[in-house]
């Protein structure tokens, strides 16, 4: 009963509370006597959802794909310029502060330069989501890599290990829950960089969709794409955490 109480506490309170804010702008559209096409009522915006499925799902599956091949690559170029970051002090000193000043650039503002160099096929887009997903894994590999235990390293020394054995023996192992930590973080910005992406110039997406919604004044579309996208970012968040248990070893007691 006790476990039951305590899942129930700590997973519950979360879709309650959205559960709640359904029902209360189901009842402010109702009661208000709003126009339609400026507040839709969640039953109307599932209706049209479900009219509109199938370019929904073509929009959707479009995205999906560019964010998934996106944060594949991004996840392996943030791990490798992290791992060369923190093994060479003169990309250390030259490179990384550019990538701490690269990641505050707007996707507005990036977007049309990236997909004027890679076109504006859907590896455009893969390309935009690849770069921003890598800025977050490469500072918590950094991060993660100066945590390693000193006593380890130290041993290690001196049974004669070398700086390659211990990057992989040692740093790496011990940058885990970082990398997993700028992973998730990355995870919360695939959907909107690509979206980002398509708004400015694809042919198909769900930025294409929500640019599609918005010239025909469509608001019930406008709240289906913005639902949409945070739900596939929760998904996409989730996996990521299922990942990380599945590799990451915590010490017993410590909270993931």
């Amino acid at each position: 009963m006790k476990g039951l109480l305590r899942f129930a506490g700590k997973y519950l309170p979360a879709p309650l509370t959205a559960i709640v804010l359904v029902a209360l702008w189901q009842l402010t559209a109702t009661l208000s006597g709003a126009n339609p096409r400026l507040l839709p009522s969640p039953q109307v915006v599932y209706s049209s959802w479900w009219a509109d499925l199938s370019s929904w799902q073509t929009a959707w599956l479009a995205t999906t794909f560019e964010v998934l091949v996106g944060m594949i690559l991004g996840c392996l170029l943030g791990l490798g310029m992290g791992v060369l970051t923190f093994s060479s002090r003169f990309v250390r000193r030259s490179f990384y502060p550019l990538q701490l000043v690269a990641q505050t650039i707007p996707i507005i503002a990036l977007a049309p330069l990236v997909l004027i160099w890679f076109g504006f096929s859907i590896w455009g887009k893969i390309a935009l989501v690849a770069l921003y997903a890598s800025f977050p894994v490469t500072i918590a590999t950094v991060k993660g890599m100066r945590q390693a235990s000193l006593a380890q390293v130290e041993v290690a020394q001196t049974l004669g290990a070398n700086q390659q054995w211990l990057r992989r023996h040692v740093y790496l192992p011990a940058s885990w829950p970082q990398v997993f930590s700028g992973i998730k973080i990355s995870a919360t910005y695939a959907y909107g960089t690509a979206a980002m992406a398509e708004y400015v110039g694809a042919a198909a997406g769900l930025g294409v969709y929500l640019n599609a919604a918005k010239a025909n004044f469509r608001t019930d579309l406008v709240f289906v794409t913005a639902i949409t996208l945070a739900l596939s970012t929760l998904g996409l968040f989730l996996l990521v955490w299922v990942l990380e248990r599945l590799v990451v070893r915590y010490p017993l007691g410590e909270k993931r």
